[in-house]
């Protein structure tokens, strides 16, 4: 604990992610002294966060953000900010020697996990392990630079967004929402982990009104065709150039002025 008064004071962090928890309670580790003068009298009171891991019966019940476990994922909306902690590396968190290609998430794996934790309010830890000298594998670097340029077409549905009405679709499963509000104005961000298959795409947990507009972020095409259903509305997908995609994968509508 010593360390961390050290850290804090010298480079004043924004964040304090404590781990290694497990082997005791919090009484040992002195945490509650350790909090209480973070949040009262360090430097960075006013500014600082912690997650849950301050001692055995701790997780989950103290902390600004719930990590729960490794790899959190509720798949519903909790009533306290939380993270879903996870690894490029299937099986380890550090350097990992004798790691084969199918041990690493893909692009596919990562916009997953993002929807489904953002769509219920998760916050995404995404761990890469360097090896002893600090570098970062070339596999770690291409799902990283992957997963930026995913977030340059589509970040407006993750940053800053927040849960809608609905976490996932009613009639396509592999649909998760997300929402961004400006004054009276919501606009809903339906996230496709698939492609639609067929020309038509059905949205059972949107609603649309007359004014209802749909389009696809990074697309630079027409708005997207749509008619209202008895069980929500169906979107017209239309035939788009592969070299006109705008990602390769988890692809978003932006759909505004929604009833319901």
């Amino acid at each position: 604990m010593p360390e961390l008064y050290d850290l804090v004071n010298t480079y004043k962090p924004e964040v304090i992610w404590s781990d290694g928890d497990w082997g005791a309670p919090d009484t040992y580790w002195k945490s509650k002294e350790f909090l209480a003068w973070l949040y009262n009298d360090s430097p960075v009171k006013d500014t600082i966060v912690v997650n849950d891991r301050w001692g055995i019966g701790d997780t989950c019940n103290h902390g600004d953000i719930y990590t729960c476990q490794d790899r959190y994922n509720p798949g519903v909306v909790q009533k306290h900010k939380w993270e879903n902690c996870m690894t490029l590396d299937r099986g380890s968190w550090g350097f990992n020697r004798k790691a084969t290609l199918d041990t690493y998430l893909k692009l596919t794996d990562l916009t997953t996990l993002l929807a489904e934790t953002v769509s219920c309010g998760g916050n995404l830890l995404m761990n890469v392990g360097p090896t002893h000298d600090g570098r970062i594998l070339p596999i770690f670097e291409e799902r990283l630079r992957q997963f930026g340029d995913w977030m340059k077409v589509n970040g407006e549905a993750i940053y800053g967004s927040k849960p809608w009405t609905h976490q996932n679709d009613t009639i396509t499963p592999a649909v998760w929402y997300t929402s961004q509000k400006s004054g009276s104005e919501t606009t809903v961000y339906a996230i496709l982990l698939k492609w639609p298959e067929a020309d038509v795409l059905h949205l059972g947990a949107a609603t649309p009104s007359p004014h209802t507009t749909v389009s696809l972020l990074g697309y630079h095409g027409n708005n997207f065709k749509w008619a209202k259903s008895s069980t929500g509305m169906q979107v017209q997908i239309p035939a788009i150039p592969f070299n006109k995609m705008p990602c390769d994968a988890a692809w978003v509508l932006k759909l505004t002025a929604l009833s319901s």
